[in-house]
């Protein structure tokens, strides 16, 4: 018994020492001083580092030292942990990205992000270009969606250097609100001076942060609108009803969903992501700038624009 559990320690010890390598480079003292926070491991030698680190290099792991310059780290260059996936396999992981993308929620995004990012380097066959395949998400420097993650949360007031599609390269103050999914796009929302509406900018078109403003500077908010409309009872069955959602009357013929939004740009973005499904619009303003809205769409495709 003591054998095994022996052996048992070993093992553990030296799959802990491959976690610590495949995220990056680590001298013996690093390792070390990692694996001490386990009570499993008592008395850590560089030694018995040293021969689990071989025991891996003997499983077929390409490990190097970089020598003296990077404090002697070891850095796993090659190793064998590979696997394939059914379409089945597939087919799950990609609805489960799909699925948390249609919660909207960013940090979801982040994390599933960063997990298939990880668990592609082990796949053998190329399903990685499908998981990876974040349509508008892939224009996004993640390094940058991470940033405003984190700045929206905190709500603060901040100038971005934005891309805009008919004005140019442009700085924008903006009081930041909240960064939301919708239509296959990933918009950034916030209150500028510059603009009466709230502002509504596509994240892809987002360049970098300039700076972080004072926090005595204030922003007007743009006032809510209520919006009412009808889509067809099936469409039920594939939608997801937003925070600003709400079901007011449901029956055979329709449902009647009021929206509540400070942006007529967001509004029309979500009644065109309902396609054949949507039924009617009650709100004069609202439908006009839809109808606009759908004939620039019927030109772009037309090839008159």
């Amino acid at each position: 018994m003591e054998l095994k559990q022996k052996v048992s320690i070993t093992g553990l010890r030296t799959l802990s020492i491959l976690d610590i390598l495949l995220k990056g480079p680590a001298s013996k003292k690093e390792i070390s001083d990692i694996l001490i926070n386990n009570p499993q491991f008592k008395n850590i030698s560089s030694e018995a580092i040293a021969l689990d680190i071989n025991t891996l290099k003997s499983a077929g792991f390409e490990i190097e030292n970089l020598g003296k310059k990077e404090n002697y780290r070891y850095k796993i260059n090659w190793h064998p942990i590979k696997f394939k996936l059914t379409k089945t396999e597939l087919k799950v992981l990609c609805n489960m990205k799909n699925a948390a993308i249609e919660l909207s929620e960013p940090i979801f995004i982040i994390r599933l992000c960063n997990f298939l990012n990880k668990i592609t380097k082990y796949i053998e066959n190329d399903s990685d270009n499908e998981l990876m395949n974040f349509q508008y998400f892939l224009n996004i420097d993640f390094e940058l969606f991470m940033e405003l993650y984190a700045l929206t949360k905190r709500k603060k007031d901040v100038v971005l250097f934005y891309n805009s599609p008919h004005s140019g390269k442009k700085e924008i103050p903006i009081k930041l609100k909240e960064i939301k999914y919708n239509n296959s796009k990933l918009y950034l929302t916030g209150f500028s001076p510059d603009y009466p509406d709230t502002t509504v900018l596509r994240m892809d078109n987002i360049l970098k942060v300039v700076k972080i403003l004072r926090a005595n500077e204030n922003f007007n908010k743009a006032k809510i609108k209520t919006v009412c409309y009808k889509i067809k009872p099936d469409a039920k069955e594939k939608m997801n009803l937003l925070n600003e959602e709400k079901i007011i009357l449901e029956n055979k013929n329709f449902i009647k969903i009021e929206f509540k939004s400070d942006n007529d740009f967001t509004i029309i973005q979500r009644l065109l992501s309902y396609g054949g499904d949507l039924i009617s619009i009650k709100n004069k303003d609202i439908k006009e700038k839809y109808l606009l809205k759908l004939a620039k769409i019927e030109k772009i495709y037309e090839g008159k624009e």
